[in-house]
């Protein structure tokens, strides 16, 4: 009797411990690679220029990032900010989760914006105005390994329902909107920022930007892809 009361737990143990890694791994799935909507005031991310002006050498970007503890009361606590211009992120702004994971218990949202927002650099008459994107991770602190009010947690700062918001054709989810046929040079610079690259073919000008290119002929915007 005391053999099948072992069995019978060693059984319990291996399919409670399977049912949670299952759930576990469904919450992350949920939010990988998605595009979701913020919910709440009180979120904030952090500006990275794409490029960094170089040296005698080529550098690459100044490592950056900030992250965020979503406590079950209150608002959430910046945890650390590193090279960053600290802006808030509003209801309504659309964010792409590029990476989930559990760290020591707690789950942990990746995000970067999906349009750029406006970051003042430099100081003095070096200060200028850039466009950059921000990244933030979110850590949603509920009970450690409580997925389920992991979940609930985050569904009140992140919607995932985002069939009420025009989401651009391209990998990051770039508003095409905010770029439109007829757009000279200097109007998508405003809406996008400088772009990485400039091609100039002659009869056509292509500015390539991280996940989608602008063409123009004659100085005017014809295709965004």
């Amino acid at each position: 009797m005391a053999r099948k009361g072992v069995f019978a737990s060693v059984v319990c143990l291996l399919v409670c411990q399977q049912a949670s890694a299952i759930d576990k791994q469904g919450l992350l799935s949920k939010y990988k690679d998605k595009f979701v909507v913020v919910a709440r005031e009180g979120l904030s991310t952090c500006l990275h220029s794409p490029l960094r002006p170089a040296g005698i050498l080529p550098l690459p970007p100044d490592p950056a990032g900030m992250s965020v503890v979503i406590h079950t009361l209150g608002q959430p606590e910046t945890v650390y900010a590193i090279n960053c211009q600290v802006v808030p992120i509003h209801v309504g702004e659309v964010l792409k989760v590029s990476h989930t994971s559990f760290v020591g218990g707690y789950l942990r949202i990746e995000m970067k914006t999906v349009l750029p927002h406006n970051a003042t650099r430099g100081i003095g008459a070096f200060a200028h105005e850039s466009m950059e994107w921000g990244v933030t991770t979110a850590t949603i602190g509920s009970d450690k390994g409580d997925t389920a009010k992991a979940d609930a947690l985050a569904a009140q700062w992140f919607n995932l329902d985002t069939s009420t918001v025009e989401l651009g054709n391209t990998a990051s989810g770039i508003f095409v909107n905010h770029v439109k046929a007829g757009m000279s040079f200097a109007e998508v610079e405003a809406a996008l920022g400088v772009p990485q690259t400039r091609v100039d073919l002659g009869e056509k000008v292509l500015y390539k930007y991280k996940d989608m290119t602008v063409e123009f002929h004659d100085g005017k915007v014809t295709d965004v892809r």
